[in-house]
């Protein structure tokens, strides 16, 4: 009887010890698990096309990614970027959007550079299809 008592004593501890192990498990993997809806993510970033202009966002997005070969001084094909009406005679020919979106036929332009952004060729083509005005 001394036996029986002490091995159902046993399978007690050892039941109350296995609970405790899980218990401990799902507390361990319940701390670790990453709620998503609760992380702060930035939001996204935006392609504003509503209101183009050749002075701010034409012109920044040469800079940015043709004045470095399309300037007076440097421009080893002949062809400056910073004056409006050499821009606009590009435009005209519709030289400018097809380099800049890599159309087949067309040099790829920047040389040698990734692709620009969908927003900076959006910047452009917005642009032009306003009447590539000089604002």
């Amino acid at each position: 009887m001394k036996q029986l008592y002490s091995l159902i004593k046993n399978k007690r501890t050892y039941t109350s010890v296995l609970v405790m192990a899980l218990v401990i498990m799902v507390m361990t993997f319940e701390s670790c698990y990453n709620r998503k809806a609760d992380i702060v993510y930035p939001p996204p970033v935006t392609c504003d096309t509503t209101n183009i202009r050749y002075s701010v966002e034409v012109v920044n997005v040469l800079k940015t990614n043709c004045y470095i070969c399309h300037m007076p001084g440097f421009a080893p094909s002949g062809v400056f970027l910073n004056d409006y009406n050499i821009v606009k005679n590009m435009v005209n020919n519709n030289k400018l959007i097809n380099v800049i979106q890599w159309t087949p036929g067309f040099s790829r332009m920047p040389k040698n550079q990734p692709k620009l952004s969908d927003c900076n060729i959006a910047i452009i083509r917005t642009w032009i299809r306003n009447g590539a005005p000089n604002n």
